[in-house]
């Protein structure tokens, strides 16, 4: 899910470039942010950061509780714990919060939508399924999708985030890359929410996807989108261009690009603000995506 920033200030010698992930082309400058680059690949237009932080400095940036608990956090201001109610404190969530806070409410009404449309898009009941969460931060979205009946894993790069998810939701959250995370047999349902912007090549993590999906199972994510309205009037002043972990930025068309290029199809996607899988989200996006027959 996506979480508040951590306060860094980062020099050139914390950055990489990179070339696309498909193409494995340079990109052309879009934004100078100095240290950092926005680039769009000559070839497929996918958006992506080049300089980004190196792996070192990403973990670090990831590792920081301000991440997940600093200004504009779900966690941050709403006084949440792991099973995504009101914290008393102690547990390294802000208690300052209020119970009914506008950002848990909106948590809790994506997360419904989503395992909804996740029902809906695997044609399964949740009784039962295996659901795997990539990028689980506190595992708010994992403990709702329990309650619903399925057997839930979460995979999760902050080492804080994933031992937080475990102690206080006595969730099973691995702390690693997906590649590395011990996973044994596949999934019914795989969920990414606003976790494929931060992934280091999203052509690996969707050929991870595969090898883990059954062969009649969904895969959920969602991004925010580089052709969104806000994207294309705010232009660098864009609020999620946020180029620190956001280092791929997609359209509905790269999506595809990129998905098809690791054996996954997308089925559909979801960009309505009024829909309760997207609500309110003006620049973001929900998408369904299956192996390619």
């Amino acid at each position: 899910m996506q979480a508040g920033r951590a306060a860094q200030n980062w020099e050139r010698t914390d950055t990489e470039a990179v070339v696309c992930c498909v193409c494995s082309r340079a990109g052309r400058p879009i934004y100078d942010l100095d240290p950092f680059g926005v680039v769009r690949c000559p070839r497929c237009s996918l958006v992506f950061v080049s300089p980004r932080l190196t792996p070192d400095a990403l973990q670090r940036l990831y590792d920081d509780v301000g991440y997940f608990e600093g200004a504009g956090s779900v966690y941050g201001g709403s006084g949440v714990n792991g099973n995504g109610a009101a914290d008393s404190g102690g547990s390294g969530v802000s208690s300052g919060g209020s119970r009914f806070s506008p950002a848990m409410a909106l948590q809790r009404r994506w997360m419904a939508g989503r395992l909804d449309l996740a029902e809906q898009a695997s044609g399964k009941p949740a009784t039962g399924a295996r659901l795997l969460e990539i990028g689980s931060a506190y595992g708010l979205f994992l403990t709702a999708a329990r309650r619903r009946g399925y057997d839930v894993t979460g995979v999760e790069l902050s080492a804080s985030a994933a031992a937080h998810a475990r102690e206080r939701s006595g969730l099973t959250v691995h702390s690693t890359q997906l590649a590395e995370a011990p996973l044994d047999g596949r999934f019914d349902v795989i969920c990414a929410w606003d976790t494929i912007e931060h992934v280091p090549d999203p052509v690996d993590f969707w050929r991870a996807v595969r090898r883990l999906v059954a062969d009649d199972g969904v895969a959920l994510f969602s991004t925010p989108y580089f052709s969104s309205l806000p994207a294309r009037v705010l232009r660098e002043r864009w609020w999620t261009l946020k180029p620190t972990e956001h280092i791929w930025h997609f359209t509905p068309r790269t999506h595809r690009t990129v998905a098809e290029h690791a054996g996954m199809q997308i089925d559909r996607f979801v960009l309505n603000p009024l829909a309760r899988a997207n609500f309110g989200r003006l620049d973001s996006l929900v998408g369904v995506a299956r192996p390619a027959r």
